[in-house]
């Protein structure tokens, strides 16, 4: 079974904090995305950026059992 998870990226813009979020059908793409430099590239002073992934309680994809084969 797999959530939606949500990348939250904290950053400040003009003394105030800032919250933005971008949603993934699994925690495992939104960690692919959190590990690269992509993130690094957009922002110039990561100090100042709190990156998270955080699973959701809603269902993206479960395991369905396969159909028996007929004979």
């Amino acid at each position: 079974m797999e959530l939606f998870t949500a990348l939250l990226i904290y950053y400040p813009l003009q003394g105030n904090d800032v919250v933005s979020e971008i949603w993934f059908e699994s925690y495992a793409k939104c960690e692919r995305v959190l590990r690269s430099e992509a993130l690094e590239i957009i922002y110039d002073s990561p100090r100042d950026i709190h990156i998270s992934c955080e699973s959701s309680d809603v269902i993206s994809k479960t395991l369905r059992p396969k159909a028996r084969p007929n004979g």
